[in-house]
């Protein structure tokens, strides 16, 4: 019995981290492009160099733009490279390392674009870019979504035909590695119009791609130029709530973050195989049906403030922000929303205490082909300012989760769950992730169970409602 008290008092150490009450949002500048031509901001990025103050943001059908913010409140252009300078392909994201801007190009949203590929420019100084080399292929037809570096090696998804991979350690000589088109037969089986890879992490040697059609998919890059796809993880259960079309991701330590599009974050559990879903949180009440005109349409995610805040661009409500101090709740703490104007949020960049939002434009409404009205698109620059509580273990007992447990260590056979939101599930795994307990019709606020059948130990909890998941821990001794 010592034994487990002890232990459990060292597991809440490792969440007695100081958890953060409030993000304040303020808006620093704002450069809004005309509402014609129509012209988007898919993804910007900051400049991270010492004394570079420059913003570069894909402007997709309008090239790449490069935007000056050394002046406070504002964000000027100062130099835009049309599609022309990259073979007549729209520039859908950007990447930095060091002097050199990594560019995808190609359009990943329409079919006109015939090719995908990749830039490099020098930009030691950014008012005169200099192309290093750039690579396309027909093979792939209809753009990069989004871009990932590591060492050597750029790592490209595109909506239509699955990754591929360039090696990119000679920069002005860029080539083609590998290719691999996901199982376009899972979730579902597949249409003519499928839509494939979105948002890329890599750790270790393996890449998590978020797939649009549904689920994240796991790819062993460890020879780059054999990539195999091994696990594919999808929650069939949004599919009734969110269509489960999986955006972008995050990982912190065992965790995934994920956006589900249409308007959700899912937290996932990655420490072992197969995948497990946290918590699920829609507080918006997103159906499958009653998405299409929405305010909110969770998009890129970045993590910033040493991790322990997770941004998340949301379609019409321009930003939230959640504190992920402790992974099994997270917690919206901030947001910037005008549900009464037209402007609606893609890409993201966090840097320091600045954010840059990229704004689309999308002249029509036409569901489903477009999930809103967005009009104009453009840049804006955000400041954050936290505001923390003091540190304690007090905040590890999932008070903030609204999920009460109790008593918890329990030395009698009985635990009681309480919930302001009807429990529908309810499910209890040990330490090894082996099931010792599933009651699939609850549907209460108070719940009883007896555990007398249970061995002494540390066991898991994760209990459903219509709008969450909800883990909590507790310690049955004897």
């Amino acid at each position: 019995m010592r034994f487990l008290i002890l232990w459990l008092l060292c597991f809440q150490s490792l969440f007695a981290t100081a958890q953060i009450d409030t993000v304040l949002l303020n808006v620093q500048a704002s450069h809004l492009f005309p509402s014609f031509p129509i012209k988007s901001s898919y993804t910007s990025l900051f400049d991270r160099r010492p004394g570079m103050n420059y913003i570069y943001s894909a402007n997709m059908e309008h090239g790449l733009g490069i935007y000056d913010i050394s002046q406070q409140g504002v964000i000027s252009p100062v130099i835009n490279l049309p599609v022309s300078t990259f073979n007549n392909l729209d520039v859908s994201t950007v990447e930095q390392r060091g002097n050199s801007l990594f560019v995808g190009i190609g359009d990943f949203q329409i079919t006109s674009n015939t090719s995908s590929g990749l830039a490099i420019l020098d930009i030691s100084n950014p008012l005169n870019p200099i192309i290093k080399d750039l690579w396309d292929s027909t093979l792939f037809g209809k753009g990069v979504s989004h871009l990932l570096l590591d060492g050597d090696y750029a790592y490209c998804s595109t909506m239509k035909d699955g990754i591929f991979i360039l090696n990119v350690a000679d920069e002005n000589n860029i080539f083609f590695v590998s290719y691999l088109q996901l199982d376009l037969n899972f979730p579902a089986p597949s249409s003519p119009n499928a839509h494939n890879a979105r948002g890329l992490k890599l750790r270790n040697d393996t890449l998590y791609v978020c797939f649009d059609r549904g689920g994240i998919r796991l790819v062993d890059v460890t020879n780059k130029t054999n990539p195999v796809e091994v696990y594919k993880y999808i929650n069939l259960s949004l599919n009734t709530q969110a269509g489960a079309a999986y955006n972008d991701v995050v990982l912190k330590g065992n965790h995934a973050y994920v956006s589900v599009d249409y308007c959700g974050i899912e937290v996932l559990d990655i420490s072992t195989i197969p995948f497990s879903s946290v918590q699920w949180y829609n507080p918006w009440g997103c159906t499958f049906s009653n998405w299409s005109g929405a305010e909110i349409h969770t998009n890129e995610m970045l993590l910033g403030n040493g991790d322990s805040l997770l941004f998340v661009t949301a379609g019409q409500s321009d930003l939230f922000v959640f504190d992920v101090t402790n992974p099994l709740v997270t917690k919206r703490i901030g947001q910037l929303v005008n549900v009464s104007d037209t402007l609606a949020t893609h890409g993201i960049d966090v840097f320091n205490n600045q954010i840059a939002l990229s704004f689309l434009r999308t002249p029509f409404h036409i569901p489903p082909l477009t999930p809103f009205y967005s009009d104009p698109g453009g840049l804006k620059i955000l400041s954050f300012d936290v505001q923390n509580s003091s540190t304690s273990l007090d905040h590890y007992n999932l008070s903030d989760s609204k999920l009460l447990v109790y008593p918890n260590p329990a030395l009698d056979n009985e635990i009681i769950l309480e919930n302001p939101d009807p429990i529908l599930t309810l499910t209890i795994v040990d330490q090894l992730g082996r099931l010792v307990y599933e009651n699939q019709q609850i549907h209460t606020n108070f719940f009883k169970l007896n555990t007398s059948s249970f061995p002494a130990g540390v066991y898991y909890l994760k209990a459903t409602t219509s709008e969450t998941i909800r883990t909590q821990q507790v310690v049955l001794l004897r």
